[in-house]
């Protein structure tokens, strides 16, 4: 007996279009599912990158086991530095050149400096070219901005001095910090608000040494020009801006001295308890 044909009915679908069907209803449940996947993999990026802007993003942390050789040669670079600019400053403090200025710009701008930029700026301003003046001290800025980041961004991040990160002062102030870096390094670089703990801060968190040092350049430069311009719109005695250098060397040894030696009495303290 013949068998009947069946008429197609587009109401009943065939096998091969159910099936179809099926793993088309499959592939868009996987991709769905990826979808899902890399939305939830960007919203942690998001949420480990914190307050953090994208265009003030940081480098990785990484934390230091040991500081390398480049940090003990730079900061041997510092401290001769300074030596040097003392020599200078007690055989000629009334030198005129620019190449002086940028030179003593270095130890007067490292992370932890004893040497005033500000009267010495001042002083420029009185016979110098303002913008040439800016230049010179922004120049030993910058050299001093690439020794400090060398420095101080593996000391900061070494094992065994880290433990601050887990205070909580650290967290609430590094988490303000971190919504603005830039912003907040040039707004301290710029304006009289003491600059160093926001260096700290940025050397901390490991901060781009191209985006520091770009910092530096912009509220330094403006900063250096102004003070250069007071010096030249009021004539300030030299020996006016020599009594303001001194105190403010001594100002800065009053406030640095104590918390020296309440930092290594701490430290002495720690070893004894791991003992």
């Amino acid at each position: 007996m013949r068998r009947g044909l069946r008429l197609y009915d587009p109401g009943r679908p065939s096998r091969g279009v159910a099936a179809i069907d099926d793993k088309r209803s499959k592939l868009g449940e996987e991709m769905h599912h990826a979808a899902d996947e890399v939305r939830h993999a960007a919203e942690e990026v998001v949420d480990a990158a914190g307050a953090v802007s994208g265009a003030d993003a940081v480098s990785e942390m990484i934390e230091y086991d040991r500081l390398g050789p480049r940090v003990w040669i730079f900061s041997a670079i510092m401290v001769v530095v300074g030596i040097v600019t003392s020599i200078l400053l007690f055989n000629d403090f009334s030198s005129e050149s620019y190449w002086y200025l940028a030179f003593y710009s270095i130890p007067a701008n490292t992370a932890i400096s004893l040497f005033p930029h500000e009267p010495v700026l001042i002083y420029f301003g009185k016979f110098a070219n303002l913008w040439l003046a800016a230049a010179a001290a922004t120049a030993g800025t910058v050299v001093a901005g690439y020794m400090d980041h060398t420095v101080f961004v593996p000391v900061l991040n070494y094992k065994s001095l880290a433990g601050y990160k887990t205070k909580r002062w650290y967290r609430r102030t590094i988490e303000l910090f971190m919504k603005y870096p830039f912003a907040t390094l040039v707004v301290t670089g710029f304006t009289p608000i003491p600059f160093f703990p926001f260096k700290f801060l940025s050397f901390s968190i490991h901060y781009p040494m191209w985006k520091y040092v770009t910092a530096l350049v912009v509220a330094r430069y403006p900063r250096y020009y102004l003070l250069a311009l007071l010096g030249a719109a009021f004539d300030i005695p030299t020996w006016l801006l020599v009594v303001l250098f001194l105190l403010l060397i001594n100002l800065y040894l009053i406030k640095a001295g104590p918390a020296a030696f309440r930092w290594i009495k701490k430290k002495r303290q720690l070893r004894a308890k791991q003992r």
